[in-house]
C-alpha cells in the first residue's frame, strides 16, 4: 500500500499486488492525475472501477461496499460435486478424531481443497479458520475421517454462502492493524 497526501487537494492510496494496482482516494481529479502520471511512465491499462480483487467481488451500492466470496464458495463446491448438499449450522465437529493413517484418500485433492478454504479464512470466513487449520495439519496423509470433517465444513459453507461483509459510510480515517511487534 502506498499513500500520498496532496496538500489540501486530497489523498490517493495505491494498492499493489504483483502486476495489479488499485487506485482510490477522496478526490477524483487527483486520482485521474495519478493515473495519467502512471500511464505516461509505465505500460498500463485502465480497467475502470474495480469489481474483483484476489477473488473477492466488490459490489458498490450508494454509499455501501459489499465484499462477497459466494461465487468462490460455489466454485469450490461445484468442483468437488458438493453444491447440492444439505446445510449445517456449524463448521466443525470436534467429536471427529483426526489422525494419520496409511490408507489415505488423495492427499493432492485434499490439500488443494484445504488451500482453497484457507483463502476463504484469510479474506472473509474467520469462522472456519479453526476447522481448516486443524484439518490442514494432515494434508500429507489424510484419511476418511478427514473427508467427513471436510464434508461438514462444505455443508456449513453452503448454508452461509450468501453471507457477505458490508461496509457503510466510509470512515474519514483509514485504520490498519498488524500483529507485527517491531
Amino acid at each position: 500500500m502506498y499513500v500520498k497526501q496532496f496538500d489540501d487537494s486530497g489523498c490517493v492510496i495505491l494498492g499493489l499486488y504483483v502486476d495489479d494496482i488499485w487506485i482510490f482516494g477522496n478526490n477524483m481529479h487527483v486520482i485521474n492525475d495519478v493515473k495519467s502520471f502512471l500511464s505516461n511512465n509505465f505500460d498500463m491499462k485502465d480497467l475502470g472501477p474495480v469489481d474483483l480483487i484476489l477473488g473477492i467481488k466488490l459490489i458498490k451500492k450508494d454509499d455501501d461496499i459489499v465484499l462477497t466470496l459466494s461465487h468462490y464458495v460455489k466454485k469450490i463446491l461445484e468442483k468437488i460435486n458438493y453444491f447440492d448438499i444439505k446445510t449445517d449450522s456449524t463448521p466443525y465437529d470436534s467429536s471427529i478424531k483426526l489422525k494419520e493413517l496409511s490408507e489415505g484418500i488423495s492427499s493432492h485433492k485434499y490439500s488443494q481443497i484445504i488451500g482453497s478454504l484457507l483463502h476463504l479464512t484469510n479474506f472473509s470466513r474467520p469462522d472456519i479458520a479453526y476447522a481448516i487449520g486443524t484439518m490442514g495439519r494432515y494434508t500429507h496423509n489424510p484419511d476418511h475421517s478427514h473427508w467427513i470433517a471436510l464434508e461438514k465444513d462444505f455443508r456449513y459453507l453452503k448454508g452461509i454462502i450468501n453471507y457477505d461483509i458490508h461496509y457503510t459510510c466510509f470512515p474519514v480515517v483509514i485504520e490498519g492493524f498488524s500483529d507485527d511487534v517491531n
